[in-house]
């Protein structure tokens, strides 16, 4: 979010909502809550963030946890819920990235912001985007007896892994991958067992 500016932080709410339907509240009852005005703030919200949006200090730039501040200060149940035409029942979401978790992220993502107090005014001036960590979609395919295991070849330090059984230890398969058409490819030889496949990418 950039550029996010407001007389009184703290009234604003933000909802995210994906292509699928999944929504979280990425920002609520955050800034302090005293007149604590901002201007032209960049904010990222990220569950690996270190620590959540500051509830009673005054809001600065930075990479954060999405925050209710609602449920931090022992109100989760306190409806909010954002007008239409943002989804129904949406006072009750998580607060958490990871409700996108492997579902398709192709489609339109919405991002809702409410005031939810008159008398101040604000605005996200340079708009909002999104950093999406897809997977590396992988094909297996049967030629004769071997298996053709193969993913894009923009998927860069990568290793494929293999293994006998969800539950065991996964291994690097160590046949040297080709390389066709834009996919690197690896054949083996299909046995009696069922052989698991994942792709997993290597620090650079």
């Amino acid at each position: 979010m950039f550029g996010f500016t407001h007389g009184f932080p703290s009234d604003v709410d933000i909802l995210l909502v994906g292509p699928q339907g999944q929504k979280t509240i990425v920002m609520a009852n955050a800034g302090g809550q005293n007149k604590y005005s901002v201007t032209n703030l960049v904010l990222t919200f990220d569950d690996d963030a270190t620590s959540t949006l500051p509830i009673f200090s005054q809001l600065v730039s930075g990479t954060f946890k999405p925050t209710d501040g609602y449920a931090a200060l022992g109100y989760p149940d306190l409806p909010f819920d954002f007008p239409l035409p943002a989804p129904a029942g949406n006072s009750n979401s998580p607060t958490a990235l990871s409700v996108f978790k492997n579902t398709d992220p192709s489609g339109i993502w919405k991002l809702f912001v409410v005031d939810d107090v008159s008398g101040d005014t604000g605005n996200i001036a340079g708009g909002w985007s999104l950093t999406l960590s897809i997977a590396v979609p992988i094909q297996i395919a049967r030629v004769y007896t071997s298996t053709v295991v193969s993913w894009p070849a923009s998927a860069t330090n990568c290793s494929l892994q293999s293994s006998a059984s969800l539950a065991n230890t996964w291994s690097d398969v160590t046949n040297t991958p080709g390389l066709s058409g834009g996919r690197y490819y690896v054949t083996n030889a299909i046995t009696g067992a069922s052989r698991f496949y994942r792709l997993i990418q290597r620090n650079p």
